[in-house]
């Protein structure tokens, strides 16, 4: 996503504005989701994200079954890997040093403290905000 937003950016010349980084980056996010929502209904309700799928599962929502759901999450896995190995065959030299994820900047330790700290600092909101708490 930061490659697109960065050409188109650059080719629009706005890429010192911040703002309109955003702006073409939400663009460029609006316009991936409906091309796959499109995908995913002509594929008869095809699902690209295993979390959703689980969702849909827990809600039960779908008519899937467990053994339907053992068979299409290591699928969807294993579709998410090959993607990613394609696009890193494919990318030019110039731009891979922009497919980096997420990084840790400290030591192990210091980061699983602060995000178990940071989970329940956000469970504890949620829960004294909740609708119920709200309502009554």
């Amino acid at each position: 996503m930061g490659i697109f937003t960065y050409l188109i950016s650059s080719a629009l010349g706005v890429l010192a504005l911040p703002l309109a980084t955003i702006f073409i980056t939400t663009v460029l996010i609006f316009v991936l989701m409906f091309v796959f929502s499109m995908i995913g209904d002509a594929l008869g309700g095809a699902s690209f994200n295993p979390i959703a799928t689980a969702a849909l599962y827990a809600a039960d929502v779908t008519p899937d079954s467990l053994i339907s759901m053992a068979f299409r999450f290591p699928a969807q896995v294993a579709g998410a890997g090959d993607g990613t190995l394609a696009i890193m065959e494919v990318m030019p030299t110039q731009y891979r040093l922009m497919l980096g994820g997420p990084s840790l900047k400290v030591d192990l330790h210091t980061g699983a403290i602060a995000e178990g700290v940071f989970v329940k600092k956000e469970r504890s909101m949620i829960s004294d905000h909740s609708l119920a708490n709200i309502l009554y």
